[in-house]
């Protein structure tokens, strides 16, 4: 029971539609793809002890990729 005696209501537990797009869009091939290559990228940097590489640009290209499916979806999911 929770205060002055009332029973609880379970919350529904809220879910950020962004994280689901993202989630989502994470699926499709061109996003498989650049995390395959972001993948590669830090295991041939993690693999060499000294390395100036920080794959920054498969980062990008990654989140470029991702975010463009979500643009595309996210605002007819908002109210």
């Amino acid at each position: 029971m929770g205060q002055r005696g009332e029973p609880e209501e379970e919350e529904e537990e809220l879910v950020d539609p962004l994280t689901t797009l993202r989630e989502q869009c994470e699926q499709i091939e061109k996003c498989v793809k650049a995390r395959e290559r972001l993948e590669l990228c830090s295991e041939r940097v993690s693999s060499r002890p000294e390395t100036e590489e920080q794959c920054t640009e498969e980062l990008f290209d990654f989140l470029h990729a991702r975010d463009h499916c979500v643009a595309h979806k996210l605002f007819s999911k908002l109210k």
